[in-house]
């Protein structure tokens, strides 16, 4: 099967020369540094792919049981479409990159929006302008929607109290917005954005389809962004990446999915966050898989590895087409990180697993070959 969307189209050129009809030169067309993902093959104990248009085999840096790994798990969701991107957080060296479907290579393809995916930037930026990690905020609302009512300053009749940082892994809506409106604004939320490459394409050695977001300057546009209802579109490689760049304690590494294994060099970007942000980052994101909105999919199961995650989730409707979109990116173990994961899948109203359970699967694959070792 063969991809072809704007960003990731090869380029073609002719050169014709010559001072007469019969001099014309032979048709050229230019290489690209792109590979075709879609058709990796494992042979010897190598991943490899070709090389478009050439079509030339070139080795990737993936390891093989991880990728078989990850396409059994994705291929039990029985989702119509997904994907799967894991990394060494260390290096950015991508360990496996599976994507299923007629929609294209979903993991560096920006289709979907990342939802409460953003909820991490907004905490980050939160975080950044000095909110504590312990500040109570009263909410009530906001389950599927903000609207204004959910967002009156202060505490009302009703309400439920919840700290900081225990609201980012339970996802709670509301309490984003508030803070939001409390302590931020579209300067200072889309700087953060940007800062995590949100808007850009991710850092790969191959061509991806850049990430976008839009965030109001008027309040309920804000408060809505902020919760994850804002216009916005998120690769599976861009939401890899923001994790990686937390497990690396601040700082962003470039990916690199082409060359060999043993030989990806750590390329730092530059830091991101403060580190002091990083690490109450991962303590905040460490509540989604321990009492959160995956506590059960990341449960201790007897004779499965019992490693930490930190994560995050991310759910919604899609209308065209119409999919029930779930997200899941996180990095384990979370006090030291070994590898990152980001999952999509795109499923029917009717679905038979979310992206944290193939998450789970995913990085049991990896722990329990390394507790072999």
């Amino acid at each position: 099967m063969r991809f072809g969307w704007a960003s990731l189209a090869f380029i073609a050129s002719l050169a014709i020369a010559g001072s007469s009809a019969s001099a014309k030169q032979p048709r050229k067309v230019a290489t690209t540094n792109d590979v075709d993902l879609s058709s990796i093959e494992i042979d010897g104990g190598r991943a490899r792919a070709p090389r478009r248009p050439s079509g030339e085999k070139i080795g990737l840096t993936l390891d093989p049981d991880l990728q078989r790994a990850a396409h059994r798990a994705l291929v039990r969701s029985k989702a119509p479409s997904g994907a799967v991107v894991v990394s060494d957080v260390r290096t950015g060296r991508v360990l496996a990159w599976v994507a299923i479907g007629n929609e294209g290579d979903l993991v560096r393809r920006a289709k979907y929006p990342g939802a409460s995916l953003f909820k991490v930037i907004t905490s980050a930026a939160l975080l950044e302008n000095e909110v504590k990690p312990g500040t109570v905020v009263c909410y009530h609302g906001g389950e599927s929607r903000l609207h204004e009512e959910d967002l009156q300053p202060g505490c009302h009749g009703g309400d439920q109290r919840i700290r900081f940082d225990k609201a980012l892994g339970k996802s709670i809506n509301a309490v984003f917005g508030k803070l939001a409106l409390a302590h931020l604004d579209e300067p200072k939320l889309s700087s953060m954005a940007l800062a995590f490459g949100i808007g850009a394409a991710p850092p790969l050695d191959l061509p991806a389809q850049a990430t976008s977001t839009k965030i109001p300057a008027d309040k309920l546009g804000l408060a809505r962004a902020a919760a994850g209802f804002g216009d916005s579109r998120m690769s599976p490689l861009a939401a890899l990446d923001v994790m990686q760049t937390i497990a690396n304690k601040g700082e962003r590494i470039r990916l690199s999915v082409t060359g060999s294994p043993d030989r990806v060099k750590r390329v730092s970007l530059g830091r991101v966050v403060e580190e002091d942000t990083a690490e109450r980052l991962v303590r905040m994101l460490e509540v989604t898989t321990r009492a959160g909105t995956s506590a059960k999919a990341f449960a201790p199961i007897e004779g499965k590895p019992d490693v930490s995650v930190a994560g995050k989730t991310g759910t919604l409707a899609y209308e065209n087409p119409k999919r029930l979109v779930s997200w899941f990116a996180g990095f384990a173990p979370s006090r030291d990180p070994e590898i990152a994961v980001a999952v999509l899948l795109a499923n029917d109203n009717k679905w038979w697993k979310k992206a944290n359970e193939v998450a789970r699967e995913v990085l049991d694959a990896h722990f329990e070959k390394r507790l072999k070792k």
